[in-house]
C-alpha cells in the first residue's frame, strides 16, 4: 500500500512538473502570437457566417476551415509585425498599453528573433494547409484569396505600413477579405448580404488601426513608418475617424432603406454610444492623447459593432 501511494506521489510530481515545464515553454509563444487578441478573428467569421445562415447557404465544415486559415494567417501578422517591430527598434521606442504598441518579448530575449520569423513562417504555412480543401472545391478564386491575404499578411508592417497604406492593408486584409472570402466559400457565390456587409467591415477595420496608430506616432515617424496620425496629426486623423464612422453608419442605412439588408442589421449602429469620451476628446477638445480607457471604448466599439451585425443576420434568418 505505501509504495503505491509512493508510485502516485512520484507521478503526481512528474506530471506537475512537465505541466510547468510545458507552461513556461508555451508562455512566450503565446506572448508573441499576442493570443487576447486572436477573438476576434473568431467575431470577423461570425459575420459571414450568420449571412450565409440567413441566406439558408450556412457550410458549417467549410466555415471552419476558413476560420483555421484566417487565425493562422492572423497568428502570422502578429508574430511578422513584432518580429519587425523588434528588428527596427521600434519596440524598445514605445510605451506598450493594453491595445497598442509591442510586448517585450523579443527585447527581453525571452525568445529569439529567428525563432519568431520560424513560427511566422510556420503560421503562414498552417493557413495554407487549411485552405487546401477549398481550392479543390472552388479554383482558383480561393487560390486569389490566399495570395492576397498571404501579400497582405507579409508585407504589411514592412511595405504598407511605410508607403502610407498601412490603415488600407489592416482594412482589406483582417475585416474585408475574410468577409468576402468567407461567405463565398459556403457555396460558391457572393451572397448580395455579404458584399454590402463587406463595406462597414472594411471601415471598422480601417479605423481599428487607425486610432491604434495614436499612443506610436512618435515612434512610428522615427522608425520611417507613414500613416496618417503621422502626415496629417492626431486631430486631423480623428476627424477623419469619425466621418469613417459616418460613412458606416450610411454603408448600413442605405442597404436597409433599398432592402438588401434585413432591418434587424441597423442595431449595429448603436455601439457608436461608446465613442463619445473619444469624439469629446479628440474632436471637441483638440488632444490626440488617448487614455487607455478611451482605446479601450475604440476596441469595444470594434467588436461590438461586428458582433451586432452578425446577431442583426442571424435573427433575420430565424424571424
Amino acid at each position: 500500500m505505501i509504495r503505491c501511494l509512493h508510485v502516485l506521489y512520484v507521478r503526481h510530481v512528474m506530471l506537475m512538473s512537465t505541466i510547468h515545464h510545458t507552461k513556461r515553454t508555451l508562455q512566450p509563444y503565446f506572448a508573441l502570437v499576442r493570443a487576447p487578441f486572436l477573438v476576434f478573428t473568431a467575431i470577423v467569421i461570425l459575420l459571414p457566417a450568420a449571412a450565409a445562415a440567413e441566406a439558408g447557404i450556412l457550410n458549417v465544415t467549410n466555415t471552419l476551415l476558413a476560420f483555421g486559415s484566417v487565425l493562422a494567417a492572423h497568428v502570422a501578422v502578429n508574430i511578422l509585425n513584432l518580429a519587425s517591430d523588434y528588428r527596427t527598434g521600434i519596440d524598445e521606442a514605445t510605451d506598450e498599453t493594453p491595445y497598442s504598441g509591442g510586448n517585450d518579448v523579443l527585447v527581453s530575449g525571452t525568445l529569439s528573433y529567428r525563432r519568431a520569423l520560424a513560427a511566422g513562417v510556420i503560421a503562414i504555412l498552417a493557413s495554407a494547409l487549411f485552405v487546401v480543401p477549398l481550392v479543390s472545391q472552388f479554383g482558383g478564386i480561393v487560390l486569389l484569396f490566399y495570395g492576397v491575404g498571404t501579400v497582405l499578411v507579409v508585407g504589411y508592417t514592412d511595405v504598407f505600413a511605410r508607403i502610407g497604406l498601412g490603415e488600407f492593408a489592416c482594412g482589406a486584409g483582417l475585416t474585408f477579405l475574410p468577409t468576402v472570402a468567407v461567405g463565398y466559400i459556403q457555396a460558391g457565390t457572393f451572397p448580395e448580404s455579404v458584399l454590402y456587409l463587406s463595406v462597414p467591415m472594411f471601415l471598422v477595420g480601417f479605423n481599428l488601426l487607425l486610432l491604434n496608430e495614436f499612443p506610436d506616432v512618435e515612434a512610428d515617424r522615427t522608425n520611417g513608418r507613414v500613416n496618417i496620425p503621422v502626415v496629417l496629426g492626431r486631430q486631423t486623423a480623428g476627424y477623419i475617424y469619425f466621418g469613417l464612422v459616418g460613412v458606416l453608419v450610411a454603408s448600413l442605412l442605405y442597404p436597409i432603406a433599398t432592402g438588401a439588408l434585413p432591418a434587424t442589421v441597423a442595431v449595429a449602429i448603436l455601439p457608436i454610444a461608446l465613442l463619445a469620451p473619444i469624439f469629446r476628446t479628440v474632436v471637441l477638445e483638440g488632444n490626440g492623447d488617448l487614455t487607455d480607457d478611451e482605446l479601450g471604448n475604440h476596441i469595444l466599439w470594434t467588436q461590438t459593432t461586428i458582433v451586432a451585425l452578425a446577431v442583426g443576420m442571424a435573427a433575420a434568418a430565424v424571424l
